[in-house]
């Protein structure tokens, strides 16, 4: 016998189409095994076989709206169109049923757009749901109504004591929906005894509800009790138990701590009980929202910045509730290497996980990627002489795959998964949890982790395409440009597909590493990475993540996140005294000025989104905070600005000029000293500690109950992070009396900044060596002249010479112009595998030698045995 999604298959393939019993059945068992999008695609045919159906409508509305894997704002667009073929806003065609599923529509719109316009249309189509048919109604429309209420009576609160004005307002939108509730209570108690309204499942969830908003909650959790009984669709539990924790959340109500056992829970939580049983405590931390985790672009150094957050992240316990991980550049190699790491912890994990299992991971990561970095992953990209002559012979293997595979070799083979040196493939990073409800089937994050307190992350890897100019994702699940963030342009978006539908096995087993390499293609350093034969007559070509969106958060926001951490560690357009202006200079600094702006614009997008209500909550540290200029008065100032006392200090306990050294570091994916590594760390956790402490004291300032986030914001430290070491120095202000450590931390930062000859700046030695070597050969130069100055070389007319001198000039500038491409323009052998071999050579003295030197000498034992 077919399941539902195999009946459904088969209808959408062309088969006999069932009658509308028959169809209300399939749809109803899909809605249960939450496939929204099967149900849709099965509804849309459905459409066209009984255009005059309402119900077909209807439920194509609901199923389209609650497709969670599509843009949200898209899909609830669609809805409305939906809707309002069928009379939504027509008086003459009310019907109670479209009315709620307006009001569902723009309730999740206010839900991600954070519009106050979208909740008031939501409360009156709600009102006009339960006035039109209150018998049919049966409540549902009434409760959702006052629902709404208490969200305008909680955000009434909040300005009330942001701003330490009281109104009336909140009471008024209270005592609005208390009557609402008491009218539900009056209308159904005389029908509660009917035996085919008993076996309703929303009949008493709205009963239940009703009592729940009153504060009636042992009745709540009675009610509660016969709805599960009914056996209800996952669907419908899901919605039951969100709503009811945001409406505790709005009354003020905390979530129990995990400690906590449930018979001291307050009677809101142990009423919830009642409908999960022991998964409660797990499916409460829906309380926080959907928490989205981005990390940005910015080389190496931002993969170290971000290890120093993630570690107090993990100390406040956030990274079990992450549900979506956007990453860019150095944020997507180091966010591909956590990821394989919760993967195992996940899939391998029979016990139920906790604080210090994301610990053990950061411990253990900051430990492998700073040893796979100082291999130094740049040079590397040199060091294979076969490698060196197949990227210049070959048009499908670039430096950026050979980056691909060094990351994979270098760092993710570092991860105890039993794949040693195998290439991790994109669709193998899906995820299938040893614990829980779903154990053995497939699992969509999306649908499930509601359940869960380890979350599993859907990883999302930024990368840019050439062609369109769109933002471009690998996931586990699929690649290409998602919908719904291209609302103005008129290119074409390559539509995303899933590996299994790729048309060749290379793609269908696309490599992680070849994913991380596309997001970190900075261009004009390595060549874009290149698909083909994926869309007819293109070749798909990918560079940086960064080039679009550098945070990562355009991911988190498609994703439907409501709570965002967000760690920056991009480059940032520093102040210029005198701006170069050849045309080469103004364009590289214009193309820094457009991408400064987009960051600009992504915050204040961000702000915006906060200060509507659109997110929950807003964490976003980034590698200059606090390092603010005074404003620049122009000469002859007449009303000079104020000049406020200047702090060496950053408000998290950062000396500035260190902070901003630490800022300027390169952006490179060389090798990184433990000096350099751990500043990097240590900046990045003290930053995110401070932030979250300053969030936590804004949440309390409104009047919110628990902490920011409900995370444990106050956690002492939980582990002796060796990047801790270097808090004391970093805390030391500048000056006469600054301590030899100091001193040395701030040149090796200085030096840090710079691409080259790092070595030969931190060790005079070197230095000197370099300039005797240079002297001992100007002098045997010098010698070799002297000593034939009277030789005749050769002998020429005028004429010659002229012709001499033109095909000298031909010679350097003819060939050079070519240069400009030289993978196109080096053709012959010899020259390609001379080049192979130069480069060869040139890596493997630097390895050996120079690289060795500089690492040694940063490393963080040496600095803190400076006296």
């Amino acid at each position: 016998m077919m399941n539902s999604v195999e009946t459904a298959d088969k209808i959408l393939s062309g088969s006999e189409f069932p009658d509308l019993t028959g169809l209300k059945e399939l749809i109803g068992e899909l809605k249960g095994e939450l496939e929204f999008g099967k149900a849709r695609r099965v509804l849309e045919k459905a459409r066209d076989l009984y255009p005059e159906d309402i119900w077909v409508v209807q439920q194509l509305a609901l199923c389209t709206y609650k497709d969670e894997e599509r843009y949200p704002k898209h899909r609830f667009e669609e809805a409305l169109t939906l809707l309002e073929s069928i009379g939504l806003r027509d008086s003459k065609k009310r019907d109670a049923e479209t009315l709620s599923l307006g009001g569902a529509v723009y309730k999740r719109l206010w839900e991600f757009c954070g519009q106050i316009d979208h909740l008031y249309e939501s409360l009156s189509f709600y009102r006009a749901a339960f006035e039109t048919d209150p018998e049919r109604d049966l409540g549902y429309a009434a409760n959702n109504a006052a629902y709404i209420l208490d969200l305008l009576a909680a955000r009434a609160e909040s300005l009330e004591h942001r701003n330490d004005i009281k109104t009336k307002e909140a009471q008024k939108f209270r005592k609005e929906a208390s009557g609402l509730r008491e009218k539900i209570l009056e209308n159904l108690s005389a029908r509660q005894n009917d035996p085919d309204l008993s076996k309703n499942y929303w009949f008493s969830a709205t009963i239940g509800e009703a009592n729940f908003g009153l504060g009636n909650y042992a009745e709540a959790g009675q009610w509660l009790a016969k709805a599960r009984a009914t056996k209800p669709k996952e669907w419908e539990i899901q919605s039951t138990f969100r709503q009811w924790v945001s409406l505790a959340k709005i009354r003020g109500l905390d979530v129990p701590a995990e400690t906590e056992k449930p018979d001291v829970w307050h009677e809101a939580w142990q009423a919830l009980r009642q409908l999960l049983g022991d998964e409660t405590a797990n499916a409460l931390m829906c309380y926080r929202g959907k928490v989205g985790l981005a990390l940005s672009g910015g080389g190496f150094r931002a993969s170290f910045f971000h290890l120093g957050v993630l570690a107090r992240l993990a100390e406040a316990d956030a990274l079990r509730g992450v549900d979506v991980l956007s990453t860019v550049s150095g944020g997507s190699i180091l966010g591909a290497h956590y990821y394989l790491e919760v993967q195992k912890l996940l899939e391998d994990s029979t016990k139920k996980l906790n604080r210090d299992d994301y610990l053990d991971i950061i411990e253990k990561l900051q430990k492998d990627f700073l040893r796979g970095v100082q291999s130094n992953i740049r040079m590397r990209a040199f060091d294979d002489f076969i490698d060196n002559v197949r990227m210049l012979f070959s048009k499908r293997y670039t430096r950026s795959h050979k980056l691909g595979e060094l990351y994979e070799s270098k760092l993710y083979s570092q991860v105890d998964d039993g794949k040693t040196d195998l290439p991790r493939k994109m669709p193998d990073l899906l995820v299938e949890p040893a614990q829980g409800r779903f154990k053995g089937k497939e699992f969509r994050p999306n649908f499930h982790n509601w359940r869960r307190r380890a979350k599993v992350p859907i990883l999302m890897l930024n990368t840019t395409s050439l062609n369109s100019g769109h933002n471009w994702f690998f996931t586990a699940s699929w690649m290409g440009e998602p919908p719904g963030l291209i609302d103005i342009d008129s290119n074409d978006r390559y539509r995303r597909l899933y590996y299994w539908q790729a048309p060749e096995e290379s793609l269908k087993n696309f490599r992680l590493g070849h994913a991380a390499a596309a997001s970190s293609c900075v261009p004009g350093l390595f060549e874009p990475l290149v698909l083909e034969g994926l869309y007819p007559e293109r070749a798909v070509k990918l560079i940086d993540g960064g080039v679009f969106d550098n945070q990562g958060i355009q991911g988190l926001i498609a994703e439907g996140c409501t709570l965002i951490l967000c760690s920056d560690a991009s480059g940032h357009l520093n102040d210029s005294y005198d701006p170069a202006d050849d045309p080469g200079g103004v364009v590289l600094r214009t193309v820094s000025v457009l991408q400064d702006r987009i960051r600009e614009a992504q915050y204040q997008d961000l702000q915006a989104r906060l200060d509507s209500k659109a997110l929950e909550g807003l964490f976003f540290v980034h590698t200059r905070k606090d390092l603010a200029t005074q404003p620049l008065d122009w000469i002859g100032c007449d009303n000079p600005s104020k000049q406020a006392s200047e702090e060496q200090l950053t408000s998290y306990g950062i000396a500035k000029d260190l902070q901003d050294k630490i800022a300027a570091l390169r952006t490179d994916l060389d090798s990184f000293t433990e000096v350099e590594a751990y500043s990097l760390m240590a900046s990045g956790y003290l930053m995110a500690e401070r932030q979250m402490k300053d969030l936590d004291q804004r949440h309390k300032a409104e009047g919110n109950p628990g902490t920011w986030g409900d995370f444990d914001i106050h956690a002492a430290p939980q582990r002796n992070w060796e990047f801790l070491k270097l808090k004391d120095i970093l805390a030391e202000k500048p000056g006469q009396q600054a301590t030899v450590q100091r001193k040395d931390l701030d040149l090796q930062l200085k030096v840090g900044n710079g691409l080259f000859f790092k070595a030969w700046h931190l060790m005079p030695a070197l230095k000197i060596a370099a300039f005797a070597a240079i002297g001992l050969m100007l002098w045997m130069l010098y010698k070799l002249v002297v000593s034939q100055w009277h030789s005749i070389v050769f002998s020429m007319s005028v004429g010659g010479l002229v012709l001499a001198l033109v095909g000298l000039v031909a010679a350097l500038f003819l060939p050079a112009m070519k240069w400009l491409n030289p993978k196109e323009e080096v053709r012959s052998i010899v020259i390609k595998v001379a080049i192979a071999l130069t480069g060869y050579l040139m890596a493997k003295l630097h390895l050996l030698l120079f690289d060795r030197l500089f690492l040694e000498r940063g490393r963080l034992a040496r600095l803190l045995s400076l006296k």
